[in-house]
């Protein structure tokens, strides 16, 4: 089984079986949330041993930089997720993390809940507020500052991660927002990635449909190398195709796309709002079915049955041309020049 394959029957039920536990052991008291803080604090005492006065935000931040992001018994790929989606036989949406867990436990990825690291953080519940409330209480902790150091670790933590990648990458994940942490932090980090970049980025979530878009343009929005460097805002149905074709224009595409980039920019280019592109590509299929009508009724006088005469065609240009088509980046103003290159 390929690494980036749709999740199996077996990998969903496992996924459920995660989200599950998961539920199962988030403190859903106050007491609960007391034991808790107190085996935090006991973790937080252990590594900062000999000092006067703990401090639980420097215990959170020492462990998002120096514990490992790395599972010594999985391989070299990894799972990188965000939100959820509705698998091909589920019966409803499927958070990521947990369809992440399921692909580490049966394909052998690193996932980073399941690193020394992200397990470890991940079992503090330091978003439950029966935790942060016996954390203030009885601990006499600053909510907003723990809070906010938090964060920060899992963005740490993420960083980290990506920046530990040397295999492939498995993304789950239907469109990429860029306030996730996926969009914000872990993907850019794994484009800068000399081991991974953008062709070694596969999704084993299918992209949904936007019907705003044409086909033609949505399946190269869909294509992984391509998918890896949009957001779900740069293709958000109240702004211009125009700003799309700008960003499309300042991405790096696959040899394999080019023409068909180059296409999809001077037809998002020539619309100022989804409804007029749309109409325009209907106005377009249109006519081309019905000269292909045409053709078919009037024939070919050369070829026995047939009624026409061929048409005579212009020979196409010879030189650096481009392949035959005009770089639209160069001809519109609209299109931007190219730029260098969880929730959790």
């Amino acid at each position: 089984m390929r690494p980036d394959a749709p999740a199996t029957p077996q990998e969903i039920a496992r996924a459920i079986a995660f989200q599950q536990e998961h539920a199962a052991a988030e403190p859903r008291t106050m007491e609960a949330g007391l034991e808790l803080a107190g085996r935090i604090f006991s973790d937080c005492q252990s590594a900062q041993a000999g000092r006067s006065r703990l401090d639980l935000p420097a215990f959170v931040k020492d462990l998002s930089e120096n514990t490992s992001v790395t599972n010594e018994e999985r391989g070299p790929d990894r799972a990188f997720w965000s939100y959820e989606s509705q698998p091909e036989g589920a019966d409803g949406p499927v958070p990521h993390r947990f369809l992440a867990r399921a692909f580490g436990e049966s394909r052998g990825l690193q996932v980073l809940e399941d690193t020394p690291a992200g397990h470890q953080l991940n079992s503090y519940f330091l978003g439950n507020a029966n935790v942060m409330e016996a954390m203030v209480e009885h601990f006499g902790i600053d909510a907003d500052e723990l809070g906010a150091a938090h964060g920060k670790a899992w963005d740490t933590l993420s960083a980290r991660y990506a920046e530990a990648t040397e295999g492939l990458v498995i993304a789950l994940a239907a469109d990429i927002t860029e306030d996730s942490v996926l969009g914000k932090t872990e993907m850019p980090a794994l484009l800068e990635n000399s081991k991974v970049g953008k062709e070694g980025i596969k999704f084993a979530t299918p992209m949904p449909r936007h019907e705003h878009i044409p086909a033609g343009i949505d399946a190269l929005l869909a294509d992984d190398p391509v998918r890896c460097q949009l957001r779900k805002e740069d293709y958000d149905p109240e702004k211009s195709p125009k700003d799309l074709a700008a960003k499309l224009a300042a991405i790096d595409v696959p040899d394999n796309q080019r023409m068909a980039h180059e296409a999809a920019m001077w037809q998002l280019a020539s619309a100022n709002t989804y409804p007029e592109l749309s109409a325009r590509t209907a106005a377009k299929q249109s006519l081309q079915a019905a000269q292909t009508a045409q053709t078919a009724q009037t024939g070919n006088a050369f070829l026995p049955g047939m009624g026409g005469r061929p048409a005579a065609r212009a020979t196409a240009p010879r030189g650096p041309t481009g392949h035959g088509v005009i770089n639209p980046a160069a001809a519109l103003p609209s299109v931007a020049p190219a730029q260098s290159g969880v929730e959790r």
